[in-house]
């Protein structure tokens, strides 16, 4: 969200000047569009949803892609390419949150409240926009795999429904973001939880393959949100295994979605509420 949303000059509707009504679907583009325009111009989103992972995609090939290869379990750059990709999506949803609590603070979201237009619409604009900002972000970790070695091999179609992993990933990480930056005080939570973030990198399927983990953890390595997805994203594009990976990380997301968008929509409510 950003001031840009807000129309100053709007004329209040008169008798003479009848205010129009705008569709629910106009308002979400609308809105969806300028957080979109306004994430593009802020460096730390920028940062954290592109220039952070492809540093890491460049790190990690580079340095260790030849050693996650000889473990087995397929070429490097599809583990490397899959895990970055996620972690842009996390990070920049967790910086799209604390500009979110900035917004909540200064008291935008009451002023956004208070604007004629469908209450839904706030949330529903900023998921969508976070699901763009998903797709767009791994589409350029793919574009920049493609340098190291990455290909489609199981078509385009294949391709564009991983880009789809990618993007309901990240839908879900954007619910969780939301949900905390409209109910906790400050961003100390949202920086707790790029912590867990890290630390969930180190220990998914993309970083190595799960038989190279001790016995006891590798249930938590294969059934963690990240590795189902970084899994599917690899079978849709260098083949493999998809059916199973592919479901576990749409329940995944799916469970997300359900719990931390209902906290969204109410948390959305209350901290607008507070500030109008």
């Amino acid at each position: 969200m950003s001031e840009t949303m807000i129309d100053t000059h709007a004329r209040p509707s008169t008798p003479e000047c009848p205010r129009r009504a705008v569709s629910t679907g106009r308002q979400v583009g609308a809105l969806a569009g300028s957080a979109l325009r306004s994430w593009s111009r802020d460096p730390g989103i920028v940062i954290q949803t592109i220039v952070f992972p492809v540093f890491l995609l460049l790190m990690f090939q580079l340095v260790l892609g030849k050693t996650v290869t000889a473990m087995g379990g397929g070429g490097s750059v599809y583990r490397n390419v899959a895990l970055t990709a996620l972690v842009g999506v996390m990070y920049g949803a967790l910086a799209t949150g604390a500009g979110l609590v900035a917004d909540r603070e200064s008291g935008l979201l009451g002023r956004l409240w208070t604007l004629p237009v469908s209450r839904g619409g706030f949330v529903a604009a900023r998921l969508c926009a976070e699901v763009v900002r998903a797709a767009v972000g791994t589409a350029v970790l793919f574009a920049i795999g493609a340098a190291l070695g990455f290909r489609w091999h199981q078509g385009i179609l294949a391709g564009i429904a991983a880009l789809g992993v990618a993007a309901a990933f990240g839908l879900a990480c954007a619910c969780m973001s939301t949900a905390l930056a409209t109910r906790v005080s400050g961003k100390q939570v949202l920086m707790n939880l790029s912590a867990l973030y890290l630390l969930m990198l180190f220990f998914t399927t993309g970083f190595a393959p799960a038989s190279e983990y001790p016995g006891w953890l590798r249930p938590i390595v294969r059934y963690q949100p990240m590795s189902p997805a970084i899994d599917a994203i690899r079978g849709l594009t260098e083949g493999g295994a998809v059916a199973r990976p592919l479901a576990i990380s749409l329940a995944w997301s799916a469970a997300f979605v359900v719990v931390f968008g209902a906290l969204s929509v109410t948390g959305f409510r209350r901290a607008a509420a507070q500030r109008t």
